[in-house]
């Protein structure tokens, strides 16, 4: 947790702590900016921090800039904020608070309300330590955990009185009360370049967005799939060759199966990837015995129950890599942008089954007591869920139907399944203080890709046509070519039995606060079945058997750690 601001109307907070800035009945801790009566802190990073400091006339710093930007444009200024950063300002001449999230929710802001105070902070713990937000899951906070997650609908959390800013919008409290508006959105339009035209474009976008990688940024992620060897590639066309890393799991040489989603390991396709692009390259080797240590840590660093063991390998991922690098390059939204994963194909483009990523909802329902699916009606949130969220597509006049699907498809998956991994990513790698840049995620680039014809983004007949088309003068055949496979996940038949261990003594103890929703009964037979590792029962490409142990696992430990209670 970097940032923790308080707006009181009327009367005084009583909160203390180190590092924080207060002016009367305001609070920001966690560093930031005073000038005269305005307050500012930023988290993040400012793209256009240049450009905004050389038009205002103000000092370089990111607090500095918002300030100046608030003074100039008043509440309006997040639309002139670039880049991933959150802000909030405090403006005690007019007795205001006003927070912005960054346009594509790469930073995150948490908020509660409580009469006429408003708590932000950038991690959900520690509004749990203010007098605003009660510990408490309700029914639609069970349904965000087991109909959804580990997504979540944008806005919401799991906890009752704790909600999220969604990406793009900004949250105002006065005198008059809170309001939160939308200053930015990816705009519809009809694509009007020509084939030609369009791969120049997203080339010329790549090169941009790698352009503006800070300097301090000297590493880079790199499995030897398109995404990240495109990204290293253009790294080291523009002559900066990166420190290179990529992930592996103890004992998956020997016990790694191929499957659908996950068709060959990286290692070798990685090895030829930083031969030609990097100028150093390590390939880190994880245990499943520090898997299953770090999945409490990987707990705490998100605030939420995630992605289990991929949110723990992740997280010993970026400790390793601190040893090397103060900053790391990611391709992480490549798929979502150019339409890479399988749910995309034709032949599964379909917006009637739901969000195509939870294909698991009978054992969803079958996890939870009878009783407590009766309240919540999984599918029927989830269906609900899904509803709402097409409902928001924004429709160009005139576009085919395949198209319009999958415009469809990629405003669910950006809004629902990309902000899921761009927690994963900040806040595993921000808890191992190193700073995660991910190109792909820039939102001059999302939108202009999100009105791109289907027909372009598969160019040649091929998945993620469009960025091979962009950067084959970079990469061989090979690398050019390689098929889609996701961010490598352990297949240690070992790690499994440990985690069945950890769920069989979870299901046998009658305190486990978890078996106030689910079924000790049918968490003890998942125990006793065959749990493939290349199954996928639970969530998305990568959260198979023992992904769901791991992540049920870490929905009791955030129940007990944080002394939630269920209240249907």
């Amino acid at each position: 947790m970097k940032l923790l601001a308080v707006y009181h109307a009327g009367y005084l907070d009583s909160l203390g702590g180190a590092r924080q800035l207060r002016r009367g009945r305001h609070l920001i801790r966690g560093g930031g900016e005073i000038s005269g009566e305005i307050m500012a802190a930023v988290l993040g990073r400012i793209r256009n921090a240049a450009a905004l400091a050389r038009e205002l006339n103000c000092g370089p710093r990111p607090e500095q800039i918002v300030t100046a930007a608030y003074r100039r444009w008043g509440q309006e200024y997040p639309r002139y904020i670039e880049g991933p950063a959150a802000t909030v300002v405090i403006d005690r001449s007019t007795d205001t608070l006003v927070a912005s999230r960054d346009r594509m929710g790469e930073r995150r802001l948490f908020y509660c309300r409580h009469g006429r105070t408003v708590a932000l902070s950038d991690h959900p713990d520690p509004l749990l330590d203010t007098p605003y937000a009660q510990r408490i899951v309700d029914a639609q906070g069970l349904n965000e955990l087991f109909a959804l997650g580990p997504a979540r609908t944008p806005g919401k959390t799991p906890l009752r009185d704790v909600m999220a800013l969604e990406p793009g919008c900004c949250l105002a409290a006065d005198r008059r009360g809170v309001r939160v508006w939308r200053y930015f959105a990816p705009r519809a339009r009809p694509h009007e370049d020509s084939p030609e035209a369009t791969v120049q474009t997203v080339r010329a976008m790549l090169e941009r967005a790698v352009e503006e990688i800070p300097e301090s940024v000297d590493g880079a992620m790199l499995s030897g799939g398109l995404d990240s060897t495109a990204l290293t590639a253009l790294l080291h066309a523009k002559g900066r060759p990166m420190r290179t890393f990529s992930v592996d799991y103890q004992g998956d040489l020997t016990e790694f199966t191929g499957n659908a989603y996950q068709p060959e390991r990286d290692r070798d396709y990685a090895a030829m990837a930083a031969e030609l692009f990097s100028r150093e390259h390590k390939n880190i080797v994880l245990d499943y015995q520090a898997l299953t240590g770090s999945l409490g840590q990987a707990l705490d660093a998100r605030g939420f129950p995630g992605m289990g063991d991929i949110d723990s390998s992740m997280l010993l991922f970026a400790r390793e890599i601190r040893r090397d690098c103060a900053g790391v390059v990611s391709g992480e939204g490549g798929d979502e942008v150019f339409c890479g994963y399988p749910w995309f194909k034709e032949e599964n483009l379909t917006l009637e089954k739901g969000f195509p990523w939870s294909g698991s909802m009978d054992l969803r329902r079958a996890l939870l007591r009878r009783d407590v699916e009766e309240v919540l009606k999984v599918k029927k949130y989830a269906d609900q869920a899904f509803k709402n969220a097409l409902d928001m597509v924004p429709r160009v006049s005139g576009e085919g139907e395949m198209d319009a699907a999958n415009r469809a498809m990629q405003w669910l998956c950006i809004r629902f399944f990309m902000s899921n991994l761009q927690e994963r990513a900040l806040c595993m790698c921000e808890s191992a203080d190193l700073e995660v840049i991910t190109p792909f995620t820039d939102e001059r680039l999302v939108e202009y890709l999100w009105n791109v014809p289907r027909e372009l983004k598969f160019m040649n007949g091929e998945g993620k046509g469009l960025l091979r088309e962009a950067v084959k003068d970079l990469l061989p055949d090979t690398l050019l070519h390689r098929k889609k496979s996701p961010y490598p996940k352990v297949y240690s038949k070992a790690y499994t039995d440990t985690l069945r261990q950890s769920v069989r003594a979870m299901a046998s103890d009658p305190n486990a606060p978890i078996l106030q929703a689910v079924d000790s009964r049918v968490l003890l037979q998942l125990c006793q079945a065959e749990l493939p590792a290349g199954g996928l029962p639970w969530f998305g490409q990568l959260m198979s058997g023992p992904q769901m142990l791991a992540y049920l696992w870490q929905v009791n430990q955030w129940l007990e750690t944080r002394r939630i209670r269920i209240s249907l």
